[in-house]
């Protein structure tokens, strides 16, 4: 997955996003392959920001992100339902991540259950360089959705 983010100094960077514990290797491949005129924001599972996130840097990239961690659920038909999680209560294991990170020094952009402006303040409060709000952006009357007209 690739993603473009705007910066309030209008430079554009790429978030890229790697399938759940991907081999640290490939990643830092893909690293050494991408680095060029745009900045680049590696989004990992938080499984991985800590050990690989501060070698990730090392190399090239511009910050590290938080992915959405997967699950699985059952279905109504004895069948499993597998995807990407989101919600409030991912917000402490984030949040904690998130503070580790600031403290060796990592630029982290905050991610994982953000769906109010304290979650957001307390992201940024603990160090984080930017945050990306959960699916709350897609959730009617949330502070962060579009208003309806």
């Amino acid at each position: 997955m690739v993603r473009t983010l705007e910066t309030q100094e209008n430079v554009m960077a790429a978030e890229l996003g790697f399938a759940p514990l991907l081999a640290n290797d490939i990643i830092l491949l893909t690293l050494e392959m991408c680095v060029g005129e745009i900045p680049l924001i590696f989004s990992l599972p938080i499984e991985q920001v800590l050990s690989l996130g501060p070698r990730l840097i090392q190399e090239g990239a511009q910050a590290i992100s938080i992915s959405a961690p997967r699950g699985t659920l059952p279905a109504d038909n004895a069948s499993l339902i597998t995807g990407r999680l989101y919600g409030p209560t991912l917000f402490p294991q984030t949040l904690e991540t998130v503070y580790s990170a600031v403290k060796i020094g990592l630029p982290i952009i905050g991610a994982g259950g953000v769906w109010t402006k304290e979650n957001v303040d307390a992201m940024v409060s603990v160090g984080a360089l930017a945050v990306q709000v959960d699916v709350a952006v897609w959730t009617p009357n949330s502070i962060f959705s579009a208003p309806t007209a």
